[in-house]
């Protein structure tokens, strides 16, 4: 969307949404940065950059809140060129270089040069964000191709946590900043990454990335642009130049000195009455039998008779790529809640996943307007920043009739934003549109089966299989670095071993030639 297409009543709704939403926040001094606040009273063009459309004015009004508490934390209006040291200039693993077909700047992130270090992964994400920083200064609101260069990377250079902070990035930092993000020559042996990354993604964002080769990459940036192992013409070597060196016109603190063809400048449901289900309703209840969870349907409701069971195949998939993307919290699946009934009367039940991809901590509460009927495990919590929480919704035996379907949950999410506070206080004084709001409608199916037919258990929830992926990732990250020192060592001594074994022919040539030796001395008797 074309930012002169916004009119004024629509910055004025986001400033003034921001200012009445977050008003307590705004009362205090350790939440937001003053002179982001100040900017955003002050500028129309800064409201403006967290506008994705005028039907979107309320996600702006969360977004201006996610960006201006992430830059305090982070302290962005502070950093400069001299805040990092020299080797991280010097490296040369994250840089703006070249422009797309569209005159969109290129930053240009080669992974190949970055390891997984939890030490030094604070440094690239505040080397990140400078640089997005220093582009949005300059042209607030052009759009940048993100490069993953991943020529001769591998498991050891992949580092999940960096991915998810681009990611969010652009997700809550920068909402209109990337224009796309191309994938250069991914190896095979990362696909599997891949599989976990395309689950922090909506829809739309995951639209934005392509994977490119030396063959296609020219669909997107002439060859005049493309550096020469990408099959480009330009033959640009990265160098980094200190400030006090650049001459003007030189580029931006960011850019080292570089020869450039182009030159660039840097809608809701009839409200319901919610009830929690609290550990009373559950205990009353607890006499019902548990079974293991059945895989689910989570196709629309079209009608209120009962359905039939699609494929447990097609019923996991649907259910993996249905999520609603909140403002704290990514609810799985996103409208319905499905009860699988069978004609044995057994008690079934379905799961909400909740899943935190922010840097901090979101508390929940699940609620239901026929709490008699369910029993919810937890029914409230707090989901940590970067993890998943599963809540089991149980429809109990003697309910298991197509009433339910006038059922619905409720999600709620709060910040946590105040660790002097308990959860419960804190529900009790956040203001009502501070809390994020999900609601999922209940439909059932019916299948057929006997006291003797097994009940089948469902496959890995998409979250767990990311957390298990993710840690199998991790796992042989560390296997394949170990190898690696194995294979130094192992090389090494061969090298030593080889040089030993001729050290001692020599030697013994020596010694078997000299004077005193068996030669030296045959020798010596002949004269």
């Amino acid at each position: 969307m074309a930012k002169d297409e916004l009119t004024t009543e629509n910055i004025d709704y986001v400033r003034k949404g921001f200012e009445k939403k977050y008003a307590d926040n705004l009362k205090k001094n350790d939440v937001y940065d003053k002179r982001d606040v100040d900017r955003l009273k002050e500028s129309d063009d800064y409201v403006k950059t967290f506008i994705r459309g005028k039907e979107r004015l309320d996600e702006a009004v969360d977004l201006v809140h996610e960006s201006l508490k992430w830059r305090l934390d982070w302290h962005i209006n502070d950093v400069t060129e001299d805040s990092f040291d020299r080797w991280v200039w010097d490296k040369g693993a994250l840089f703006f270089h070249n422009v797309d077909k569209d005159g969109h700047k290129i930053l240009t992130i080669r992974v190949c040069l970055h390891k997984k270090d939890p030490q030094t992964l604070p440094i690239i994400k505040r080397l990140f964000s400078y640089h997005l920083e220093q582009h949005f200064k300059e042209t607030p609101h052009e759009q940048v191709v993100i490069m993953f260069d991943m020529q001769d990377a591998g498991l050891s250079h992949l580092d999940m946590d960096l991915v998810k902070y681009v990611i969010n990035s652009f997700k809550y930092y920068y909402p209109c900043m990337l224009a796309y993000m191309l994938i250069f020559e991914m190896p095979w042996i990362l696909n599997a990454a891949w599989k976990v990354i395309k689950t922090w993604l909506s829809a739309e964002a995951a639209a934005k990335i392509k994977f490119v080769t030396r063959s296609d990459i020219q669909a997107y940036i002439n060859k005049d642009q493309l550096v020469e192992h990408m099959g480009g013409t330009d033959k640009f070597k990265y160098k980094y130049v200190p400030s006090a060196s650049r001459t003007e016109g030189d580029g931006s603190a960011t850019v080292n000195a570089r020869k450039r063809s182009k030159e660039v400048t840097f809608a809701d449901q009839d409200p319901a009455v919610f009830r929690s289900v609290d550990k009373e309703e559950i205990n009353t209840n607890s006499n019902a039998k548990e079974n293991k969870p059945l895989t689910l349907n989570l196709s629309p409701a079209n009608s209120r008779s009962p359905r039939t069971s699609p494929s447990p195949m097609a019923r996991k998939q649907h259910r993996d790529e249905n999520s609603f993307i909140g403002r704290l919290l990514t609810v799985s699946p996103a409208e319905e809640l499905e009860f699988n009934v069978d004609e044995n009367g057994r008690e079934s039940f379905d799961i909400i996943s909740l899943t935190n991809t922010l840097p901090y901590a979101v508390a929940y509460k699940v609620k239901t307007t026929s709490p008699e009927k369910y029993r919810v495990r937890p029914s409230s919590g707090v989901v940590k920043a970067g993890t998943c929480t599963e809540v089991y919704v149980y429809l109990q035996a003697g309910y298991q009739n197509s009433t339910i379907q006038k059922d619905k949950f409720l999600i709620m999410g709060m910040d946590v934003t105040d660790d002097n506070c308990t959860i419960s206080e804190l529900w009790k004084s956040v203001p009502r549109d501070s809390i994020m709001e999900h609601r999922l409608r209940c439909v059932y199916t019916a299948s057929k089966g006997s006291p003797d037919t097994p009940i089948k258990e469902i496959p890995l929830s998409m979250p767990d299989k990311v957390a298990r992926m993710s840690k199998q990732m991790d796992e042989l990250v560390t296997s394949h670095s170990s190898l690696e020192k194995r294979v130094q060592w192992l090389v090494w001594s061969q090298i030593l071993m080889v040089i030993a074994v001729i050290t001692a022919i020599v030697a013994m040539y020596f010694f078997e030639t000299s004077p005193g030796g068996k030669y030296g001395s045959c020798v010596s008797s002949l004269f």
